[in-house]
């Protein structure tokens, strides 16, 4: 019966600690205020995203490797890399317009667009 009792325990806490993890690693307010990612990357594609100049950009990898989101142009957002299931966050562009990008592990399978209001 100890035994069945220190089973029970150690499972409790490791689920508290999973949930502990799942919820301090969520990222601040997408652009698009849903609170749903803008930009996913799974199956080795990227959506495209429509966010406000300025905003908050979430981006959710929920494929089975590492992808980043990369502008074409250097210099003008990156997430660096995103673990599977992980998520990161990048600030829009400050001037509205259509901004093309690509995972750089993959570059050449997936692409996607940003469009800045």
């Amino acid at each position: 019966m100890q035994r069945r009792s220190l089973i029970l325990l150690v499972v409790a806490a490791l689920a508290l600690g999973l949930a502990a993890c799942s919820s301090s690693s969520k990222k601040s307010s997408s652009g698009s205020g849903s609170g749903t990612p803008d930009i996913t990357a799974k199956d080795f594609s990227l959506t495209n995203a429509s966010v406000k100049a300025g905003a908050t950009v979430t981006v959710k990898n929920d494929g089975g490797t590492t992808h980043t989101v990369t502008s074409d142009t250097a210099g003008q957002f990156d997430t660096g890399n995103i673990s599977a299931g992980s998520t990161a966050t990048f600030t829009a562009p400050s001037a509205p317009g259509t901004y093309p990008y690509h995972c750089n592990i993959h570059p050449t399978q997936m692409k996607g667009t940003l469009t800045v209001t």
